[in-house]
């Protein structure tokens, strides 16, 4: 080989030596060949696999993101099957030097990959689960391992043997292998379907934790009695130091994360120290664990280049062995053993969350997802690999499985899940259809700690005066940086007077300070939700499915970004309730400092027709019940005095509820209104005339399409989601400044 002064044989291993050349070299001008040199050469095998994976990518990008796809057929192609064909190429991309770097470039990544992973996962989602995610983990653990045991018994026996020129051993340590599962591959498919912070995303994560703690604690030992390794004095004590390392670095970050300063920045030293910590926990676990967790993370260009490499070191893998291979019938026997382990996988997390009353359609969800498999599997089936407990042919086979078995699942989630999430309850949950001596149950979300003022100001409208307490459900929603995991905190503990409050505990103690004002009449929870912007209304709607909420309030300033139109659409099209969009401008009153009997507040309440206009009437009527509010209602009707709906189903139910709404409430201070409107101009002349006057308008968001009232509104909005007369009421032209309450029902 080139470049080698001396072979020799050394404890049973070969040594190949040969000169140091440097890392860099100084150029083809000065006549050196760049690829003899660590740095350009392992640069170069960078740029190959990330081209090739970028053009498969790009050819797959109309069917969706198939990260694990793209790669294997990047290494398939940089393999013998394709390229690998041209002797010239691998000898000078993957020659033995080469590997060398490659390897030693692996365990940099596996370094690497072990810090970001422990920076990022947060172990406390496992305790808001709840012991399901115990029971899982532990059924994840024990049952596909035992299946996928008698499973291979059963072919070895019963079935004529196992595939050809494989031996009874090594076929049960396949199945051992493929009863194993890693959450690092479903986080990074969940990121990218933008499911992490949804129900059954949480479900799986949590569960794989549990058992990925269990399968390290299982294979260390199993390791350890074959080996016959015997923890010294030395060797326990240094474990329990990094155990105990790991829990006060932990609980630190956990202080930390409580006591984040209002602008949400962490002081140089604070951080420096974190990372340090979290650094040296992951490179003591790599020095103890570096043969075991070694098959677990790795940066997935390793495995690339890994893929391109195989054949030509192993021709079995060669495509005239895959035809013989397919022709003997051991891809029945190898399909049989992994399809058994992977409905094991999941009967052992669909029951238990069944038990636990989580619907079907999301325990059958958990199951595909635990079944995803990724580039950390195909580490595991190198290494079992490389220490000769597998073949080359159940290699390949194991490979080409989990490729097209993620592939399939990876899609059966995502057409499963857009198609089962929209929640529906079993019965309705409208403001309308709240009886008047049932508590209303709302929820609002809000992005600003500014929005907490006017959120309280609008509680304080709707709290009733006698009758049911208002249950408040409050969501404080952040932006998810820095792609960590998404967070769901419910706040239940009281807030000490002696610490500095962060931003989190200044909204969570205003929101208790109301309560503690009203005690008989207003009940308030509090949550924090840090998720994507994309999937930012999951957990709103997750609350307000499990609460059983009435109305959802997503309180908004007057600069609307386009990204929170995108909310308010997501919240309209799949919150299980009615849903309010409230645009304050300031022109409610603070109840802190002004005592009620002194408040006039002015509301009006436009009524064109619909279920929408109906709900917005049916709230309205709730807010009319507080002492210092005067509510003024416009019906709109055309010039004969008529609904202008053509919908007589819909104008019979808009005249029932205007009977019931004019007798039960003709005593108190509201005052009603029929407007004749023929044209949208007329509807702008009264809107600019009468706008100013009120503090709150509300509207309903909804209509009949082609109303000649609202003919060519829809044309110039500026925030469609608003519906045409809440879009008109904060448009530049009329240049009011009263706040807005869009219904949709």
């Amino acid at each position: 080989m080139e470049n080698i002064t001396s072979t020799y044989n050394y404890g049973g291993v070969e040594w190949l030596c040969e000169p140091w050349l440097g890392a860099g070299s100084t150029g083809i001008g000065r006549g050196e060949n760049p690829l003899k040199f660590a740095l350009p050469l392992l640069l170069l095998q960078i740029s190959v696999v990330s081209l090739f994976s970028a053009f498969f990518q790009f050819l797959l990008r109309p069917f969706g993101k198939f990260q694990f796809l793209t790669q294997i057929l990047a290494g398939i192609s940089l393999g013998p099957s394709v390229i690998g064909r041209n002797k010239q190429y691998m000898s000078t991309f993957f020659y033995t030097r080469s590997l060398y770097i490659i390897e030693s470039y692996e365990a940099m990544c596996f370094l690497f990959i072990c810090y970001i992973t422990t920076c990022q996962v947060d172990t406390r989602m496992i305790k808001r689960v709840g012991k399901l995610a115990f029971i899982n983990g532990i059924l994840l653990f024990l049952i596909p391992f035992v299946w996928g045991q008698f499973t291979a018994i059963l072919i070895s026996k019963r079935l004529g043997g196992g595939p050809a020129g494989i031996p009874p051993v090594e076929f049960h340590h396949i199945g051992i292998v493929q009863s194993t599962m890693w959450f690092q591959v479903v986080y990074g498919v969940l990121s990218s379907l933008k499911m992490l912070n949804t129900e059954p995303g949480r479900l799986a994560l949590a569960s794989m934790m549990v058992h990925d703690c269990l399968s390290w604690c299982f294979f260390m030992v199993n390791i350890a009695v074959k080996l016959n390794v015997d923890l010294g004095d030395k060797s326990l004590a240094l474990f329990m130091a990094i155990a105990q390392w790991e829990i006060n670095a932990d609980a630190n970050d956990r202080g930390n994360s409580v006591r984040v300063p209002t602008n949400n920045e962490v002081d140089d030293e604070e951080n420096t120290r974190r990372t340090l910590s979290k650094g040296l926990v992951s490179i003591r676990y790599m020095c103890l664990a570096f043969p075991l967790l070694s098959v677990g993370r790795i940066c997935p260009l390793t495995l690339l280049l890994w893929c391109g490499r195989l054949g030509s070191s192993h021709p079995k893998t060669s495509a005239s062995r895959h035809r013989t291979f397919g022709q003997n019938g051991d891809v029945i026997r190898y399909e049989l053993l992994f399809g058994v382990v992977r409905f094991a996988k999941m009967v052992a997390i669909a029951l238990p969350s069944l038990y636990f009353n989580v619907p079907l359609w999301q325990a059958i969800l958990v199951g595909f997802i635990v079944n995803i498999q990724g580039i950390y599997d195909v580490q595991i089936y190198k290494q079992n690999l490389n220490y000769t407990k597998i073949s080359t042919k159940s290699f390949g086979a194991m490979v080409m499985s989990a490729t097209v078995n993620s592939t399939v699942i990876i899609v059966i989630v995502k057409k499963l899940y857009h198609t089962m999430s929209k929640r529906n309850p079993y019965k309705r949950r409208t403001v309308q259809h709240c009886r008047a001596e049932a508590p209303l149950r709302i929820l609002t979300c809000f992005r600003q700690r500014e929005a907490v003022r006017p959120v309280l100001d609008l509680l304080e409208l709707s709290r009733p005066v006698i009758g049911s307490p208002l249950s408040v459900f409050a969501v404080n929603l952040e932006e998810l940086n820095n792609h960590s995991l998404p967070l769901l905190i419910h706040h239940t503990q009281e807030i000490s007077p002696f610490i500095v409050p962060s931003r989190r505990e200044q909204i969570v103690k205003a929101f208790h300070n109301y309560e503690k004002t009203n005690p008989e009449t207003v009940l308030i929870e509090c949550f924090t939700a840090v998720a994507p912007r994309k999937t930012m209304h999951e957990d709103v709607c997750a609350i307000s499915f499990d609460q059983e909420t009435d109305l959802v309030v997503l309180t908004l300033d007057a600069g609307i970004e386009s990204w929170e139109r995108q909310l308010c659409r997501n919240l309209l099209q799949t919150c299980p309730c009615s849903v309010a969009l409230f645009i304050d401008r300031g022109r409610l009153p603070d109840f802190r400092f002004v005592p009620i009997k002194k408040l006039c507040i002015n509301i009006c309440a436009i009524f064109l027709g619909g279920p929408d206009d109906r709900e917005m009437l049916a709230f309205a009527t709730r807010l009319a019940n507080h002492p210092s509010v005067s509510l003024h209602v416009f019906r709109l009707v055309d010039q004969n005095g008529v609904s202008p709906l053509r919908d007589m189903v819909e104008r019979n139910h808009d005249m029932r509820v205007m009977n019931v709404f004019r007798k039960e409430n003709s005593d108190k201070n509201i005052i009603f209104r029929e407007v004749r409107i023929e044209e949208a101009v007329e509807l702008m002349e009264l809107l600019r005339k009468e706008g100013d006057d009120f503090d709150l308008m509300m509207v309903g968001i909804r209509h009949e399409e082609d109303l000649l009232m609202l003919e060519g509104l829809s044309e110039w909005s500026d925030m469609k989601e608003l519906g045409e007369v809440g879009d008109l009421l904060i448009s530049r032209d009329l240049e009011l400044s009263v706040s807005v309450l869009a219904v949709q029902q």
